[in-house]
């Protein structure tokens, strides 16, 4: 054993010459193994060897004498080591997460401040074969599979810290000879033994399974993590460079894309694209984005219609108008539906618009963002809102009258737009205007009109 991981240490170009190591300790098999065998090598290797041991304090007595096991293992074996206590609850609760990833984020916050303090050094961890078989079995059932095709990878980049995984190319039970060999006695976790978790499911109820159908298959499994993790980069790479360019408007709140470039690219492209939009909204701590949703997103923005909206994990939304698809961190145009007044003379600002009321005794002759009514007709006070469910107007030139709705929907506004757009009301409920659109047959000027009000409006964009 102890071969085949100095042999993958050097094929994946793990370790530097004088570098610092901060070994990641439980007391477990693993990483006890993991620590002892560079430390054993050491010299050969030309590093430093150091332990790091968080106590997580879930685990009552159990927990304290896996610290104090640590803590005479490093003693006899003059292994310098570094320890912290943290409150693993109480981050769970503030943050709303899981125990489980509330104790990975502070396990790494902590070795992320080890790192920085130390010049030159890695932290490792005791990852192995069947880690990574669990892993990778694990995303494929889940659906991430297909977003990330590759399991734990030797070496990547956590908090600003590199972390190396030198047994991904050996078994646990590999492990489990070599502490025997080594005179080593590890702690064991009760909670490893837990089928409330799911990797424990896996572990006991699969992973044998896979075994006795192929006793190298962690092998084989490493090499394909390896593989799709390069072609995954290569391809990534390009829908980095092709996102740029289809890209309309972008923002930690909003990313706006242009549906008539999106469609035209390879679709492996477009998963990805998708992929890479919806890491950039969410964040440093992504939820778990599936297969499935990138699915249903490319779904809508290839359909004929041309509007509609889904909902993704968080209640981010996904919106489609027309050649526009947005993905936004919260529904847009999401606000109350306040009633501005319009004085006579006078003016209002709502939002983007600016809407004026004057009176004149002249001729006007209506252009693109006016409106000229009979003042006489007209029931103040008038009012500014935006539109409701069931808003319909008389408009001019047609029989009947017309749902606002189907009015945006005809002139091709897109949907984002339309819950702000301000609609002009008279005192009594009745639509005159929706700026820029439609006029209403109400209060229209006649030849025995003596007095108009002229409306008009600017849209700041």
């Amino acid at each position: 054993m102890e071969a085949a991981v100095l042999s993958f240490i050097s094929k994946h170009k793990l370790l530097k010459p004088k570098q610092t190591v901060l070994v990641a300790v439980s007391g477990g098999p693993d990483s006890m193994a993991l620590l002892h065998l560079l430390w054993s090598n050491r010299t050969a290797l030309n590093i430093v060897v150091c332990a790091c041991h968080v106590h997580h304090q879930l685990r009552g007595k159990e927990a304290d004498d896996d610290e104090v096991y640590i803590q005479q293992f490093c003693k006899e074996k003059s292994i310098r080591l570094f320890e912290k206590k943290v409150d693993v609850k109480s981050y769970a609760t503030y943050h709303q997460v899981s125990t489980q990833v509330a104790a990975r984020q502070l396990r790494y916050q902590w070795f992320s401040e080890l790192a920085n303090e130390m010049k030159n050094s890695v932290v490792a961890t005791g990852h192995h074969g069947d880690d990574q078989m669990e892993t990778m079995m694990m995303k494929i059932v889940g659906g991430s599979y297909a977003l990330k095709p590759y399991g734990i990878l030797p070496k990547r980049t956590i908090e600003k810290i590199k972390v190396i995984r030198p047994f991904l190319g050996i078994t646990k039970d590999e492990i489990e000879h070599y502490c025997n060999e080594a005179c080593i006695e590890p702690r064991r976790d009760s909670s490893n033994k837990s089928r409330a978790y799911t990797r424990n499911r896996f572990r006991e109820d699969l992973l044998p399974h896979m075994k006795r159908e192929n006793q190298k298959v962690h092998i084989h499994m490493q090499r394909q993590s390896e593989w799709a993790y390069e072609d995954d980069e290569f391809l990534m790479q390009l829908a980095e460079d092709k996102l740029s360019s289809i890209i309309v408007q972008k923002n930690e709140q909003i990313v706006t894309i242009s549906r008539s470039s999106f469609v035209v690219e390879n679709m492996p492209l477009q998963r990805r694209m998708i992929h890479l939009i919806l890491n950039y909204l969410y964040g440093k701590y992504s939820p778990t984005v599936t297969s499935i949703h990138i699915e249903q997103v490319i779904h809508m923005i290839q359909r004929e219609q041309p509007g509609g909206e889904h909902y993704l994990p968080h209640s981010f939304l996904f919106q489609r108008d027309y050649n526009n698809c947005h993905f936004m961190k919260e529904p847009m145009n999401k606000q109350l539906n306040q009633s501005y007044i319009l004085s006579v003379p006078g003016y209002v600002q709502v939002a983007d618009w600016s809407l004026h009321a004057r009176i004149t005794n002249m001729h006007n002759q209506e252009s693109v963002d006016e409106m000229v009514v009979d003042y006489d007709e007209v029931t103040f006070p008038l009012s500014v809102r935006h539109r409701l469910p069931n808003d319909r107007m008389h408009c001019r030139g047609m029989n009947g009258t017309k749902k606002i709705g189907r009015l945006f929907i005809d002139r091709k506004i897109p949907k984002q737009e339309r819950d702000k757009w301000p609609i002009v009301i008279d005192g009594a409920g009745r639509i005159l205007w929706v700026p820029l659109l439609h006029r209403s047959m109400v209060a229209n000027v006649h030849s025995k009109t003596k007095k108009r009000l002229i409306l008009s409006c600017n849209y700041e964009n």
